[in-house]
């Protein structure tokens, strides 16, 4: 293989690992937006929900970011599976209801969040040679995330 050859199947291969953290960025992202919207959905009103509101269009900031630098390769963002979407909503329904106290909710949001904090962590590390824009874009996931669970301890207090 010569030097022409193997620059180009460099580029393909950090092309590759650049469009997989991207997809991965944007399912953790889009999984976190709709936890949070089906959580807001089994929710009466009040101070929780509309933090969880404001976290929700946090996550859709970067769903659109993400769709966006897909949109400019022409590539399609590709969505969390169907099973895990159920999961998390059979969850959901389980454990949250008008009855449900605040603290629990956030308790629930906050494990689920740390999750995403462990697995958005993991995937910067693993991916850690590809373009910076879109490490940036999994910083600010991280960084939404860190902020949600933030926000969620100071309704513990129940």
């Amino acid at each position: 293989m010569n030097t022409t050859e193997t620059l180009t199947q460099e580029m393909k291969v950090k092309a590759e690992r650049e469009h997989d953290l991207t997809i991965k960025l944007f399912q953790a992202s889009q999984m976190g937006r709709e936890t949070l919207e089906h959580v807001n959905d089994n929710m009466s009103g009040g101070e929780l929900k509309q933090a969880v509101e404001k976290d929700i269009l946090d996550y859709s900031d970067i769903c659109n970011q993400l769709t966006r630098k897909l949109d400019a390769k022409g590539q399609e963002p590709k969505s969390v599976g169907k099973i895990p979407r159920m999961m998390s909503s059979m969850m959901i329904n389980m454990k949250i209801n008008d009855e449900t106290p605040e603290c629990e909710i956030a308790k629930m949001v906050i494990d689920g969040t740390t999750k995403g904090v462990t697995e958005t962590t993991s995937m910067l590390s693993e991916y850690s040679d590809v373009n910076d824009d879109i490490k940036n874009i999994g910083y600010k996931l991280l960084w939404v995330e860190q902020k949600n669970i933030d926000e969620m301890r100071r309704f513990l207090h129940n």
